[in-house]
């Protein structure tokens, strides 16, 4: 793809989750859980108002946020993650990922107790062994000065949230200025 004059290249989404993920997941996991197949961006419809009164760090423009709305609203593509590309992530299907937050079959048979004590040596787990992240694909404007990403983290059948994250290239790197909580369980 070719580049304006000035325009920062794109990184990969693996570059620019690596990049990134230090800021928006708990930096203190040796690894994380990540669900292989990315999600989708919720960011192809915002209140701009809202955000800027709310959500932003430092002021964006319109036309900033527009341009990154239009490419999460044109964007059609199924991802599925290279985790030999991703710093600290293991790549799990959908499917292993309900079996982190599910009693296993004898515990759905046992009495009561023995669902307590299994759920309770469940919540003693350290919370990277019981908590699963999805990204949705990171999009950039032309320029490649902004980026969008969404983030949901899963940490249990009733637990968990999702944000969308707005992201500036600075001469450091990128820098978060912007956070948004789509959801909450």
């Amino acid at each position: 793809m070719a580049h304006r004059a000035g325009a920062q290249p794109q990184p990969s989404p693996e570059d620019f989750v690596n990049q990134v993920f230090h800021m928006i997941v708990d930096s203190s996991f040796s690894k994380y859980y990540l669900v292989e197949r990315a999600d989708s961006c919720r960011f192809e419809k915002y209140d701009y108002d809202e955000w800027t009164k709310y959500y932003l760090k430092e002021p964006v423009s319109l036309a900033v946020m527009n341009e990154l709305a239009q490419k999460v609203y044109l964007s059609h593509i199924k991802y599925d993650w290279r985790q030999d590309q991703l710093k600290k992530a293991v790549c799990i299907t959908a499917r292993k990922g309900d079996s982190l937050f599910t009693i296993s079959n004898p515990a759905l048979t046992a009495r009561s107790t023995g669902k307590r004590k299994i759920l309770r040596q469940w919540q003693e787990l350290p919370a990277e062994e019981r908590t699963l992240f999805s990204f949705s694909l990171p999009h950039f404007t032309d320029d490649g000065q902004y980026a969008v990403i969404d983030l949901n983290f899963i940490c249990g059948i009733a637990c968990g949230t999702g944000f969308t994250f707005l992201f500036r290239h600075a001469s450091g790197g990128w820098k978060l200025i912007g956070k948004y909580a789509n959801w909450s369980a």
